[in-house]
């Protein structure tokens, strides 16, 4: 009779709490299943339908995946697309299958965050009963189950990259903690702790702050034993995840192609643009306030307050870390544990992403803001503890269960950014260049680039939208001459970023992105007359001048062979050829059209100039003493201005 009033104890006190999760997680399946029939957002065409290098890959080739980048050269992140590689080979494009990898991957997290967070509770506060951890471990799983900063995770299916490390994180952190013996820490545990971090590095490598919180974890273990009976043979452990964690970044930064940093800038920007960014994500984990896929950072009216939080965060996170050195505190190895997972989101390398902060950063860092909100709910009695916890868990639930629908297309998207951030140029910009140009709708259009409340980035976009219209004009009349000289006038406007553009990434990303829309729009042109020199070459010169010299390649190479060309302007077009073969990397196939520009009548010497390069880089040194020569004879002459246009 005492036997059977134990188990069911036992059961009640484990049971019962692990409803509460099941729960939570019921409410956020049936809300995530709301976007199951959606279509492929934005990067998810990138990753699946369009992505020809992995849809090619064989099962024999599947090892190519830990030696370089299989999402059209982007990321180096071998387990997530591996998982993509699983979608298109089981299901074809289907999106609902890869959402529902998703949430397969979303609900496998949460039973190991509960057992992650029990076993670092016990720890921390080894008196309270098997009950008590139970219901907290239950509790911070639940409401990490219902944070609405996973939806962008889970509905997007590009957010695989965070939904999938969270799964091998907390792993790897059950493991750590699992790893505690009296006098030392189980090998095989601690093994199985490295092998969670690599297959977490494989699937997101900016979750290497879960090292140094490992690390942090093994010490303070090293720290409980007796001075006498403490070897420091155990500090290797601590050592080696992070040599590991070191060595494998050092890797994902050589291998990853995505990363395109924005230059270094000194000034005091760049301080605020760190702890606002700190301080948004700080907000974002605890606060109740309504979902968004983009965030103005420096354009909100609350910056200061933001960089404040930012600094209160810091602060608190350093003070923890004392603190869990000094008492084994569980509220400061939250702190330390939500500062750990944010720096690399923090902007210290700065890059130039659409937004500085977003909900998909936090998919791993609100598991310990959640923690310290409990642990320090726990210290309250049972009445003010439920009310303070229903007062933080009902809002996260109906944010979890409206979000979803924004995700049906990318014009929803944008259009609730709008709502919440009216003339926010980010997603003014995207919902001008990727909804209404390409239906043609320049009213609408004109409207929305004039509530951009930033004169200049007004007056870029507005350009924008009349270069679109040139063009189309252009193409529907025959006559492309206004749509050139548009064209060239633009590249010229933006070669010149604001000032803010050094410090605000949103900017920098503002100038690159339509720059890369001018240069769609002469793609554009160069299709409308593909056999017209005049465009192609312009096209050419104009991607030579924006630094895309593998694109300006095909343009300058139709237009230099095209027996439409005038004679006199063949060389110079050859030459300009061989310089943009030198600027892709390909110096050796430039000796020919370099060569060329030589042959012609007349002649472009500056040739010569290019030629030294070319024969230098091929051990043909006689060749690049001559060719040098005779550039130096070329630069005693006057220079000609470069004509542009070959009908003139």
């Amino acid at each position: 009779m005492i036997m059977r009033q134990s188990f069911f104890s036992i059961c009640k006190q484990q049971a019962l709490p692990l409803l509460i999760v099941l729960a939570s997680a019921v409410v956020a399946v049936a809300a995530y299943l709301q976007a199951l029939d959606y279509p492929y957002i934005s990067d998810d065409i990138t990753y699946l339908p369009e992505n020809a290098k992995l849809i090619g890959l064989q099962f024999s080739g599947l090892w190519r995946l830990l030696t370089e980048p299989y999402n059209c050269c982007y990321e180096f992140l071998p387990l997530r697309d591996f998982s993509y590689w699983l979608d298109i080979n089981l299901f074809g494009f289907t999106p609902a299958a890869a959402r529902v990898q998703n949430i397969v991957w979303y609900l496998l997290g949460l039973p190991v965050v509960y057992v992650a967070t029990a076993s670092l509770w016990r720890y921390f506060r080894p008196s309270d009963k098997v009950g008590s951890v139970a219901w907290a471990a239950a509790t911070i799983t639940a409401l990490f189950a219902l944070h609405p900063a996973l939806v962008e995770s889970v509905v997007w299916i590009s957010g695989r990259k965070y939904i999938l490390p969270n799964l091998f994180a907390m792993f790897a952190i059950w493991f750590a903690v699992s790893a505690r013996r009296e006098q030392g820490l189980s090998r095989c545990h601690a093994v199985a702790t490295l092998i969670a971090l690599v297959a977490m590095m494989f699937s997101k490598s900016s979750y290497v702050g879960v090292a140094p919180l490992i690390a942090l974890l093994w010490v303070l273990f090293w720290l409980d034993i007796p001075k006498q009976a403490r070897r420091r043979s155990m500090l290797l452990w601590p050592f080696a995840i992070l040599s590991l964690a070191a060595i494998m970044t050092m890797v994902f930064v050589a291998k990853n192609q995505s990363f395109d940093s924005m230059p270094f800038y000194f000034g005091i920007e760049a301080l605020t643009r760190i702890f606002a960014a700190l301080g948004w994500l700080a907000c974002l984990a605890v606060t109740p306030g309504s979902r968004h896929f983009l965030y103005p950072v420096f354009e909100d009216a609350n910056l200061y307050l933001m960089v404040g939080i930012g600094v209160g965060v810091m602060i608190a996170a350093l003070a923890g870390g004392l603190l869990v050195l000094r008492k084994r505190s569980l509220e400061g190895f939250a702190l330390i544990a939500f500062l750990l997972m944010c720096i690399p989101y923090m902007q210290l390398m700065p890059n130039h992403p659409p937004s500085l902060v977003s909900d998909r950063y936090l998919t791993f860092a609100v598991w310990p803001a959640i923690l310290l909100i409990v642990a320090l709910l726990w210290r309250l009695s049972c009445v003010p503890r439920i009310i303070l916890l229903l007062a933080a868990v009902l809002p996260w639930a109906y944010q979890t269960i409206e979000r979803p629908r924004d995700w049906r297309s990318m014009d929803a998207l944008y259009n609730a950014d709008l709502s919440a951030y009216p003339g926010y140029y980010i997603p003014a910009m995207f919902e001008i260049n990727n909804v209404l140009l390409p239906q043609g709708l320049y009213p609408e259009a004109y409207k929305l680039a004039g509530s951009i409340p930033m004169p200049e980035l007004r007056d870029r976009m507005i350009n924008v939208i009349k270069a679109d219209y040139a063009v189309s004009v252009g193409i529907s009349s025959g006559r492309p001459e206004a749509a050139m000289s548009f064209l060239e006038k633009l590249r010229t406007d933006y070669q010149q970023r604001p000032a803010d553009a050094s410090w605000n990434g949103s900017v920098y990303f503002f100038y690159g992105k339509n720059l890369s829309k001018l240069e769609s729009e002469w793609e554009k042109l160069a299709k409308g007359f593909p056999d017209d020199p005049s465009v192609r070459y312009n096209a050419g010169l104009w991607m030579l001048g924006v630094h895309k010299a593998k694109h300006a390649v095909v343009h300058l190479r139709a237009a230099a062979e095209s027996q439409l060309m005038p004679e006199n302007l063949r060389g110079i077009a050859f030459r300009n050829l061989g310089l943009a073969l030198i600027g892709s990397g390909n110096i050796a196939e430039a000796e020919a059209p370099l060569n060329a520009a030589l042959q012609q009548s007349p002649p472009d010497d500056r040739a010569y100039c290019l030629l030294v390069a070319v024969y230098k880089s091929s051990g043909q040194v006689a060749q690049a003493d001559t060719a040098a020569a005779e550039c130096r004879k070329r630069a005693g002459k006057d220079s000609q201005p470069e004509q542009t246009n070959p009908e003139n």
